[in-house]
């Protein structure tokens, strides 16, 4: 019961964090987008990304399980961008995990400058009393490290990641549709390096530097 009891609280504070990495993620790029637009006169017509719109189910379980995960993409014509410019295709491509990695670095701050930390049962273990700032210190401790970690594991080059992306962008048009065809490997590649640790591995050192820094500035 104990254990059960620990796993609905982890989840409790997960699920605000994943949402707000969820926005990081896909507002970013809608906006970049809506900048970028070479049609000007039919921006009002673009579609806003939608929070329960943007989640990707397997995406999501990955959130949960990894602390890491990715999103349903917002629509872009990067084609039309490429045209336009190939700095506006890459940097929109982009937005999501700049977006991820800034909200992350933010709360990091806010999270060890408030002192909120001192109430993170995730770093001090059980703590009695003051249950609402200890809930809250969890979401801020998770929406930190959901951040960095989706930021990082989107700029891989591996479909459907944002990485992915870039390289269709700046890969020759005959190997563009061969990309596109293997996606649903990378997804299944994405699972098994995840559920292997690999993807961990790759991702720590990195991860952990941003939050010492993070700390030290603090």
């Amino acid at each position: 019961m104990q254990g059960l009891l620990e796993v609905l609280k982890r989840v409790l504070a997960l699920t605000p964090a994943i949402v707000l990495a969820v926005v990081g993620h896909e507002y970013p790029r809608y906006f970049l987008y809506r900048f970028y637009n070479p049609d000007r006169n039919k921006e009002a017509r673009l579609p806003r990304p939608g929070v329960f719109k943007r989640m990707d189910p397997i995406g999501l379980l990955m959130f949960y399980l990894f602390r890491f995960g990715w999103t349903r993409r917002y629509p872009v014509n990067y084609w039309k961008l490429k045209r336009h410019g190939m700095h506006r295709a890459i940097l929109t491509a982009l937005s999501g995990s700049l977006g991820n990695l800034s909200l992350g670095v933010l709360v990091g701050l806010v999270f060890y400058l408030s002192g909120m930390s001192q109430f993170c049962t995730e770093l001090s273990g059980s703590i009695t009393g003051h249950s609402f700032l200890a809930y809250s210190a969890d979401v801020m401790y998770w929406s930190m490290i959901v951040n960095l970690n989706t930021a990082l594991f989107n700029i891989l080059p591996i479909p459907p990641l944002d990485g992915s992306t870039v390289v269709t962008i700046i890969a020759p048009p005959q190997y563009v549709n061969w990309l596109v065809k293997y996606e649903l490997y990378g997804i299944i590649a994405l699972l098994a390096l995840s559920g292997l640790g690999i993807i961990q591995m790759i991702m720590y050192p990195v991860t952990e530097f941003v939050t010492f820094l993070a700390r030290v500035i603090s």
